[in-house]
């Protein structure tokens, strides 16, 4: 009588993680920029993000629904919103992922490697991160830097962006940026120096300023200088769970780096 197999583990580890399309048609251009604004340090990916969105028009096209995701709905102006969003500008030459909420830790390389599973799949090639750089007193105007693989540093270089040296992203921009590499992606983070405890409208709209000239569009800035005071009081609370979520990533060992022109 022969010995009965074990029985073959079917499970996985993999979490529940869906990107649900909206119904809003847009037709994507063959390959898409993808644009990424979380929460940071300033909460400077997310409002840089958001002014993008609303200043360009583009349209709600997908959503994230995850268990992983924080059970929280965000709103302004009395209006609901879903809290991780893709948007798709009305030419499909642009796609925006704008987080309202924070994410834990332990779930930031689950959302990171399926974002990037379903922006591969509509032909994206190039991947912007926006983050903010936390220092504890910047200079009156916020200044933009990047980073990227060698090959890539000629084109920042050719719209005026200036190199870090050294440094480390950190959060849902650094594993998407560690996704870029490992899929052979074109990424490139573009980070601002950002006031360390408060939202820094002002460090979104110099992030801005540098978009339009990498990105070649229009963001109108304006409205995040007119209404800082207004951003400020609205996001105090969040940019207060961000900085909770900064700590523990750094209870896990992921303290930043100084960072180096």
């Amino acid at each position: 009588m022969t010995k009965s197999q074990p029985k073959k583990e079917t499970s996985t580890d993999e979490p529940f993680i869906q990107i649900v399309p909206t119904g809003e048609k847009v037709e994507l251009a063959k390959q898409p920029t993808l644009v990424i604004g979380f929460p940071g340090p300033g909460l400077v990916g997310m409002i840089a993000a958001g002014r993008m969105i609303e200043s360009l028009d583009m349209k709600l096209i997908a959503a994230i629904r995850s268990p992983l995701i924080p059970p929280v709905t965000p709103f302004f102006g009395g209006v609901l919103r879903l809290p991780i969003r893709i948007h798709a500008s009305k030419e499909g030459e642009l796609l925006a992922v704008i987080s309202e909420v924070p994410l834990p830790m332990e779930t930031i390389f689950f959302v990171a490697t399926r974002v990037l599973d379903w922006a591969t799949a509509k032909g994206v090639k190039k991947v912007v991160c926006l983050e903010g750089v936390a220092v504890q007193k910047r200079t009156e105007t916020p200044e933009v830097f990047g980073a990227a693989e060698p090959h890539l540093l000629v084109e920042l270089e050719k719209y005026a962006v200036p190199r870090l040296q050294k440094g480390l992203v950190a959060g849902i921009a650094g594993a998407i940026l560690n996704e870029c590499l490992i899929r052979h992606l074109d990424g490139y983070c573009l980070l601002v120096t950002a006031t360390a405890e408060n939202p820094d409208p002002e460090a979104a709209a110099s992030m801005l300023s540098t978009v339009n000239r990498f990105l070649d569009v229009d963001v109108s800035i304006q409205p995040l200088i007119n209404n800082r005071s207004i951003i400020q009081a609205q996001l105090n609370d969040l940019a207060k769970e961000a900085r909770t979520q900064e700590q523990a990533s750094q209870e896990h060992g992921y303290r930043p780096l100084p960072f180096y022109v």
